[in-house]
């Protein structure tokens, strides 16, 4: 027996109990005092001449047609039980050349779980360090991603794609994700924190179990050094020789027992090591997390998706390129803003772009639901606001023929309705000034203030209190030129009033038949009759002869003569029939229409 090899055990417990005490340093320090352990172990090792180690200090090449690494039989079958093989170097590459110029090469990784996590593992591969470049590139005319929802074989013929570019695809879901979460990551910071307090406090139950099975174990290794006084002498040598034998086999023994104990107790805390660092990175996560969370929904979380290219298609099919129709299937798009824009490069419009809308179809919401237990108030809020030089909304059935689209029909019982409690349309210019032109055309129009039945939305009554106006400097009503002219105009109400500052005028055939103006009234016609008892309050002159049935009057003054069946008074000279006309004050004018 030798106390080389136990004064190395002994410097190796002691660099392990060093390092136990400094598990909460930073990387720099851990990865030293690593690297003094691993030393200390190496020489144990090189003593036991435990394994089989092959070095070179420049270069193994181990060269054959077939080569298989791994724990396997003569035969390259892996052998049962469990098994690991560790690749661990600075650089490690894997080449898959081709056979000649046109042979192919190739790299296949097959496993039930396949991972790339781009960390620094550290020497001993328990660290798990993001370094400033923490990068998985990939690059080739041709990348196909395939997530298959299968049992038991994945069917080769998923992964086929041609041509080049990057394919991806599932039967199942994909998620491309690029948030910042706030409320979410703190729970989970939390999660983390309490789950690695949990594996710290088991490692640190480990670790000092493996602390004490070592010095145990040391402790046993001494007292067989101490043993080891049989072969002081020859005789003695072949007096004890069985002991001798027995002893060293014990030695033997528990040196391997101590290094496996020492290997348990290194690797315990490596962990515990890595662990902690982990540890403070979920403290300092949560830190700023706690921080963000006073901003987060104010200020920009600054992610970003980008899908470019010159041609984008977003459809809702499936595998067999069906578009879906089943309830659920569909496109969704959700935010703040929504932006669907033509607009070139120098922020003008493209020249023929335009943005299609076609479904069966299209509401434009802008209600804001408030939801109270199982009921929903939807009150519409917010605005719609369309901007163009020309807006057309039609009810109009089309059709193509020689790939030209023309109108066929108004479409059968198509409507329009505008309803609000305030309707404004409104042809004026920046300064108010009203400059354009408003019409309506139909068969029937009909323009009203009326109540309406709930549910068939029909004519009710008129509304109460309300009112029609029509207000323009020239109001036409029934004709706008002299050929274009309406067949009956009716007024009819419990009051018509007609009022005209200077003048109101009624004419016919261009004559002026009735006339209001400067407080005096005239009527006028070929023949003129009156119906029904009249009376006159004021003065009435007639300048032609009267013929009357009966007069009944409280006094008579004849100027020239008076004349009866029976009585002559003075010569009786026929007066002149009267020659005066009403002149007309109004003439009809033509309504010059922008609208043919």
């Amino acid at each position: 027996m030798r106390k080389d090899i136990t004064e190395q055990f002994t410097d190796w417990k002691s660099a392990l109990e060093k390092f136990q005490q400094n598990v909460k340093k930073d990387i720099e320090e851990i990865r030293s005092q690593k690297d003094e352990i691993q030393r200390i172990k190496q020489d144990i090792l090189d003593n036991l001449e435990k394994g089989r180690y092959i070095r070179d200090d420049n270069r193994i090449i181990i060269s054959a047609p077939e080569i298989i690494i791994g724990n396997v039989d003569k035969s390259g079958i892996l052998w049962g039980g469990g098994s690991k093989v560790v690749i661990r170097a600075t650089n490690i590459d894997l080449e898959g050349v081709g056979t000649g110029t046109s042979g192919i090469g190739s790299i296949v990784s097959r496993a039930p779980s396949i991972r790339q996590i781009a960390v620094d593992p550290g020497k001993d591969g328990i660290e798990q360090v993001v370094k400033p470049i923490s990068e998985i590139v990939s690059q080739a005319q041709n990348i196909v991603l395939r997530g298959e929802n299968a049992d038991d074989y994945f069917p080769q013929s998923s992964l086929s794609n041609s041509g080049s570019g990057i394919h991806l695809s599932t039967n199942g879901q994909i998620s491309i994700d690029a948030t910042l979460p706030c409320d979410t990551l703190s729970e989970s910071l939390e999660q983390e924190e309490k789950a690695l307090n949990t594996h710290i406090n088991d490692l640190n139950q480990t670790a000092s179990q493996a602390k004490s099975t070592v010095a145990s174990l040391v402790s046993h290794m001494n007292e067989l050094i101490e043993k080891d006084t049989l072969n002081s002498s020859e005789i003695e040598t072949r007096t004890n020789f069985l002991d001798i034998d027995e002893l060293h086999y014990e030695f033997q023994q528990t040196t391997s027992t101590l290094y496996n104990a020492l290997t348990h107790y290194f690797n315990s805390l490596s962990l515990l090591a890595e662990s902690n660092r982990q540890l403070a990175a979920v403290k300092e996560q949560k830190e700023a997390a706690k921080q963000l969370k006073s901003s987060f929904k104010e200020q920009t979380t600054d992610t970003f998706i980008s899908l470019r290219s010159e041609n984008i298609s977003l459809t809702s099919t499936d595998g067999d390129g069906n578009l879906r129709t089943n309830d659920g299937a569909g496109i969704g798009l959700a935010g703040k803003e929504i932006s669907l824009t033509s607009y070139g490069n120098d922020g003008a419009l493209i020249k023929d772009s335009g943005i299609y809308m076609g479904s069966q179809d299209v509401e434009i919401n802008t209600a804001n639901p408030k939801i109270a237990d199982k009921n929903t108030d939807l009150p519409a809020e917010g605005s719609v606001r369309v901007v163009s030089k020309a807006i057309q909304v039609e009810a109009v059935d089309y059709e193509t023929k020689d790939d030209k689209t023309e109108e066929k029909s108004l479409t059968k019982e198509g409507s329009f309705t505008l309803r609000a409690e305030k309707i404004n349309l409104n042809a004026t210019d920046t300064e108010g000034k009203a400059t354009g032109t408003i019409a309506a055309n139909a068969k029937t129009v009909e323009v009203k203030a009326m109540d309406v039945d709930k549910e068939k939305r029909t004519d009710k009554e008129l509304a109460a209190g309300s009112s029609l106006l029509l207000l323009a400097e020239k109001v036409y009503a029934g004709a706008r030129d002299k050929k274009t002219r309406s067949k009956s105009v009716q007024v009819a109400s419990d009051k018509v009033g007609l009022f005209g500052d200077t003048t109101v005028e009624l004419q016919q055939d261009g004559k002026a038949i009735l006339q209001l103006s400067g407080g005096d009234a005239a009527l006028s016609g070929s023949k003129t009759t009156l119906y029904g008892e009249m009376t006159s309050q004021g003065k009435s002159t007639f300048k032609s002869d009267v013929t009357a049935g009966t007069v009944e009057m409280k006094n008579l003054k004849v100027d020239s003569s008076f004349k009866t069946p029976y009585t002559t008074e003075g010569i009786s000279v026929p007066g002149a029939p009267s020659t005066a006309k009403l002149s007309a004050k109004l003439s009809e004018e033509e309504l010059k229409s922008n609208n043919g």
